[in-house]
């Protein structure tokens, strides 16, 4: 973080509370003591009214006078942004976006209630373990450097590919990176979770028109897919609406639906399928019941060893 960066963070979070003390700004942005003090100096310059109150339960306040202009963002624009941001802290794996959190809070008047909505995704403990990754990717889209990755695809083939990075992209809670790939020479869309190595490479690249390409569809696989017709427990029928939508359900009677989906022909599509355990039952079409009924006693004859 620049020192411009903490400063501006330092008079939001002033904005936010009444005072803070010098030690908690050190702790805060991971620097002396000193710096804060210096730091507070500059502020002073810039005509900012900062004020200290001594003891220990003193620290440094922003006079309530001093006015901060949110004329292009109501207050509800800005609970709105940090509702949202909010709801991804938790997939962001750098401190960038915790910066821009406390800019917003200390945009928005204290009296203003808390908001009544909330965003929140579960930090898995793999999130953590990507971070070097995402860090190492982010520099690199924001340098043009070559990246080289050891890649899994879906089918299990590994490969060791030179990618030119593009952007990071969150889709339902995983995140993937947007390159184009020198061994392919097409752009192609890699999930982070399924990079085993990765390495920063020395060699820059000149941008392509990176915006005026067709974007990777969620959803779509490298392998054909087919309509089936499912029968699923009722305990289920909220993840069929979520990703469907509730007009693919038939009712069956109170405790069963039936439902009209497109799944991959694929050990793929098994595997999603018999996430379900129990609950749903594959009906038709009888080639897709065979094959899938082959992939289940696969699975069990594992345990028969």
């Amino acid at each position: 973080m620049t020192k411009i960066e903490r400063l501006i963070s330092i008079v939001m979070m002033l904005l936010a509370r009444e005072t803070i003390s010098a030690q908690e700004l050190a702790d805060y942005f991971q620097v002396a003591k000193r710096t804060i003090l210096r730091d507070m100096d500059t502020l002073n310059l810039a005509n900012i009214p900062i004020y200290a109150i001594r003891g220990s339960k003193g620290g440094f306040g922003i006079m309530p006078t001093y006015k901060f202009d949110k004329r292009l963002l109501s207050v509800t624009d800005l609970q709105n942004v940090l509702v949202a941001l909010g709801g991804f802290q938790n997939l962001m794996l750098n401190e960038d976006i915790k910066t821009t959190l406390t800019k917003i809070r200390g945009m928005i008047p204290s009296e203003v209630t808390q908001n009544s909505v909330s965003i929140s995704f579960h930090q898995w403990a793999g999130r953590s373990e990507l971070a070097s990754t995402m860090e190492m990717l982010q520099k690199a889209i924001k340098t043009h450097h070559l990246v080289q990755l050891t890649y899994i695809d879906v089918t299990g083939q590994q490969t060791t590919r030179q990618v030119e990075p593009y952007q990071l992209q969150a889709r339902e809670t995983r995140w993937y990176l947007e390159a184009y790939s020198l061994n392919r020479q097409a752009y192609r869309s890699f999930k982070i979770s399924r990079i085993t190595a990765s390495k920063l490479l020395t060699t820059t690249f000149k941008p392509r028109d990176y915006q005026a390409q067709v974007r990777h569809q969620p959803g779509t696989f490298p392998f054909p897919s087919i309509p089936v017709r499912v029968r699923i427990d009722a305990s289920i029928r909220d993840q069929f609406v979520e990703r469907y939508g509730a007009k693919v359900l038939n009712v069956v009677d109170s405790n069963h639906y039936d439902a009209e989906i497109t799944v991959p022909y694929h050990e793929f599509g098994y595997r999603y399928l018999a996430g379900f355990g129990s609950r749903l039952q594959v009906i038709a079409p009888k080639d897709f019941v065979e094959n899938y009924k082959r992939f289940l006693k696969q699975l069990l004859s594992q345990y028969d060893k």
